[in-house]
This record gives C-alpha cells, structure tokens and sequence, in this order.
C-alpha cells in the first residue's frame, strides 16, 4: 500500500487527492531541491539496474522524467542560460565519472578472473609420455634428413624433412586438444559481465538487450558527450579571450583619450585664468 501510494505520489503529485478548489496549485520548478537534477542534465543511472547486481539504490531525489509534470519542469530548465545548464552538466559528469571508474576497475579485476579461467589444461601423466614419444620421432626424422643430405641423397633429405614437420604438426594439434579449456571467459568491457565460450547465440543476444549493458552503455555515451561539450565549450572560451583582451585595450584607450582630453580642457582653463589675473 504504501509503494503504490508512493507511486501515485510520485506520477500525480502529493495534492492529488485534495480538492482542486484547496490545492496550492503550485508549479513545481526546476530548481526545487526534489527534482532530479541528473535527470535534467540528461539521465538519472540510479533507474538503470533496479534488481541487477549492478543496482545503485534509489536516487536522492524524487521527480523525475515519469512525473507527470516533467515536460514542464524539463522545458522550464532548457530555457536556462548556458551556465546554468553546464553547471547542472558538471553535477552530472562527476557523477558518471565516479560510476564509470568504479566499474572499470571491477571489470579489470574481473579480466584477470577470467584469463585464470582460461588457461591451458595441464597435461596428465600419460598425455605428456605420448607427446614426448611424439617429439622423438619428429627429432629421429630430422636427424635421418640431416644424414641423407650429408650422404648427397638430397630427394630423401627433403622427404624426411617434410615427414619431421608433418610429425610436428600432429604433435602440436594432440597438445592444443589435450589443453584446451572446458571454457574461455571474456569479460564485457561496457558493463563488467562474464561471457563464456559455452553461451549461445540467445544468450548473447539476452546480454547486449539486457538492463545492465544497456545502462552502463548510456552512461558511458553521456559521459562522452559530456566530456566532449565541457571541451567545446573550453575552447571557445580560449578563442574568445583574445578578443576580451582586445576589447579591454580598446575601453582603455578610450578612458585614456578621455583623461587627455579631460587634462587639454583643464590646462586651457588654467591658461585663460592666468592671462585675465594679467
């Protein structure tokens, strides 16, 4: 009872039970310290990974973009000028910075898990005899190609020789057979998953429409744009300050031809003083 009552609350504004002739009636705005100020700026994660192991809790605010006023709320903070939207972005950008380096982290943790998982078999007893007597053989032909072609008798050298490496490759396959892993494991480097080599097709396809690479997904896209608007916005900054400086020069030549001829009038007015004193 109470999450639906929280729900409705939520969707429909705490009044929505209160007659329309006792309502405040106020709008809720951007700025009030209950809108998501996330979501403004371009996502709230905290709705991504509700019941996966990636979920972040419930975000501190409490409207967001399923309120049911939230078109006027978003529409009230895009008509902000460009300092207030990039300081709302920049509250967003540390947030998704943090989030971002937290699961990097876990995803190279778990890279390491995974290259343990898929590490050569070791070879039992019997395998590594039956490999050996293998690499024997491949060494008996090589030294009866050597032989030959010491005797002259180039055509058996080279028939040997090809045999030796034939031998090797053999030996080679039976040895990848005998080590290769039950499995490999990779580890998804958007959202910290394990893949295995044992998935099927549907299981992957699950994994790429599933909750948690999605939303890490748009949370490192945003964190891109992000990052790229902040620099944009830097650099037309630095091209601007040149022509702040020019600006500022020209103001004060203004004020100094200004002072001149504020200190022309007040000499002339000196000098008519002295001449009417004679």
């Amino acid at each position: 009872m109470d999450a639906t009552r929280a729900l409705l609350d939520e969707l429909m504004g705490k009044e929505r039970d209160v007659p329309v002739s006792r309502r405040s009636n106020r709008r809720i705005k951007y700025s009030d310290p209950d809108v998501c100020k996330y979501q403004l700026a371009g996502l709230c994660p905290y709705g991504f990974f509700k019941n996966t192991k990636s979920e972040l809790g419930s975000c501190t605010y409490e409207y967001h973009n399923d309120h049911i006023e939230w078109p006027s709320i978003q529409s009230d903070f895009d008509k902000q000028d460009e300092y207030e939207k990039e300081r709302y972005e920049r509250h967003l950008l540390r947030f998704l910075e943090d989030l971002i380096k937290e699961m990097d982290k876990k995803i190279a943790r778990s890279r390491d898990r995974a290259n343990a998982e898929s590490n050569p078999k070791p070879l039992k007893p019997e395998d590594t005899a039956k490999l050996n007597e293998m690499l024997e053989k491949v060494q008996e032909a090589l030294q009866q190609s050597k032989e030959a072609g010491e005797a002259g008798d180039v055509d058996v050298s080279m028939s040997l020789s090809q045999k030796a490496a034939d031998l090797q490759k053999q030996h080679d396959e039976v040895k990848r057979r005998l080590t290769i892993p039950d499995r490999t494991m990779t580890v998804c480097e958007v959202c910290g998953v394990f893949i295995n080599s044992t998935d099927n097709e549907q299981r992957r396809q699950e994994h790429l429409t599933g909750k948690q690479y999605l939303g890490w997904k748009a949370i490192r896209e945003k964190h891109v744009e992000l990052t790229e608007r902040q620099a944009k916005r830097r650099e037309e900054s630095e091209k601007s300050r040149p022509r702040d400086r020019e600006r500022d020069r020209e103001r004060e030549r203004d004020r100094d031809r200004d002072r001149d001829s504020r200190d022309n009038r007040d000499d002339r007015d000196r000098d008519r003083d002295r001449d009417r004193d004679r």
